[in-house]
């Protein structure tokens, strides 16, 4: 019997996962502890963002610190097999998902009931934290975590090869300058291998 598919398979797998490890899967909470504790290496998308990838036989788990004061706030562009076209996933304080080609049928405004269609995906949201009162008209607060973390099911995405495009807004850097980042930054697609 030729052994060799199933010792790539498990390699394969060692190197998304730690098998090593007893630890549950990363909980969707903004704070981002829990991918050190798994052994995932991050990827450095700029001085002050690192991106983390993480499988199990379930769900893909992506995400990236968000510094600070930054918002942070994501589209992200999935292309898959399974998906008849490619979708973006849009977080902020609002979670929405359109089709990709189709910018047009993004929100747009806030109070839009367009938001809130995500289907089989979620994410952590910018929070909000109250509203001063005493300025004209009131303002809302936000808050963050350390994190963006964005947990998608393979039951929709499905297996193979996931194209993804990040567009993060909204950071900002120790020196208090804001800017964004596109990943990758040629404008082409990362792709990962989900089993």
């Amino acid at each position: 019997m030729n052994y060799l598919p199933l010792v790539l398979l498990f390699l394969f797998i060692g190197c998304v996962q730690n098998p090593e490890t007893s630890l549950p899967p990363p909980i969707v909470d903004g704070w981002m502890t829990e991918y050190a504790d798994l052994g995932i290496a991050p990827i450095a998308l700029s001085d002050d963002v690192d991106l983390y990838i993480y499988q199990d036989a379930h769900y893909v788990w992506i995400s990236y610190t968000v510094p600070g004061d930054s918002f942070g706030a994501l589209d992200l562009v999935v292309d898959t097999d399974d998906l008849s076209e490619p979708v973006n996933l849009h977080v902020s304080a609002q979670l929405g998902e359109w089709p990709a080609n189709q910018p047009e049928l993004a929100p747009k405004v806030a109070t839009s009931p367009d938001w809130w269609n995500h289907k089989d995906w979620v994410s952590n949201v910018v929070w909000m934290n109250g509203m001063l009162r005493d300025t004209d008209p009131p303002e809302i607060q936000f808050k963050n975590g350390t994190g963006r973390e964005l947990q998608l099911s393979k039951s929709r995405f499905g297996a193979g090869t996931w194209k993804l495009a990040f567009d993060i807004r909204m950071i900002t850097n120790s020196e208090g300058e804001s800017y964004n980042i596109t990943y990758p930054e040629d404008g082409s697609q990362y792709e990962i291998e989900v089993y």
